[in-house]
């Protein structure tokens, strides 16, 4: 079941992914040389405990998925959070719907024409638990992101990739799932992986993009 689940969510993430292509003006294959034949895929079956049980609220730290594309399947239980020029939302689980996140390699390669969706999960109240399905399409893990040549009406309002000395983004495409993995889990990464993290930094390895 679970294998069916990881192939079909691929086939839905590579459709959205060539739509996204040529949204930005490109042919539908663009990004293919980075992820064909080898993409990193990751299909994750998340239980959040209740706040009696972890004594916090942290479900996941604020991060921006590494890859190219996200896809997710909620519960009923609320803990999903993205932020936006308003501050921190609420994702409000719905019936039959799933949950699309950009990741930071389509930021890099837009030249930052498309955001990285910024997100977290807070943890359940007490007696309660979240139950979520992640699945997350990236790139091969020894390739580099690409610069894609924008059309003018769109690289105009490309701002550049966000530099968040807190949250570099980088081109090395495993280095940043590295970042990403110490980023989204903090507390593990301070306790287990202390020698990655830079002092005083929020769990990001040294030197970024």
């Amino acid at each position: 079941m679970v294998l069916q689940w990881q192939a079909a969510a691929t086939r839905v993430l590579l459709r959205l992914l060539r739509a996204f292509s040529v949204a930005l003006g490109q042919s539908e294959s663009v990004l293919e040389p980075i992820y064909r034949d080898d993409p990193h895929v990751l299909a994750k079956l998340i239980r959040y405990p209740g706040r009696d049980a972890t004594a916090g609220d942290q479900g996941v730290g604020a991060h921006k998925d590494s890859g190219l594309l996200s896809l997710l399947l909620q519960d009923d239980q609320q803990g999903l959070q993205v932020e936006t020029s308003h501050g921190w939302v609420d994702v409000t689980p719905r019936a039959g719907t799933l949950v699309v996140n950009i990741g930071e390699i389509l930021e890099l390669a837009s030249d930052g024409y498309l955001r990285a969706t910024l997100h977290r999960v807070v943890t359940p109240p007490a007696g309660a638990e979240r139950i979520s399905v992640a699945f997350f399409l990236g790139a091969r893990l020894d390739s580099t992101v690409p610069l894609l040549s924008l059309p003018p009406e769109l690289a105009a309002q490309a701002r550049g990739p966000e530099r968040d000395p807190n949250n570099p983004l980088f081109r090395d495409v495993g280095q940043n799932y590295l970042k990403g993995r110490l980023r989204s889990h903090p507390d593990v990464a301070q306790r287990y992986y202390a020698d990655l993290v830079e002092p005083g930094a929020t769990a990001v390895p040294s030197s970024g993009y």
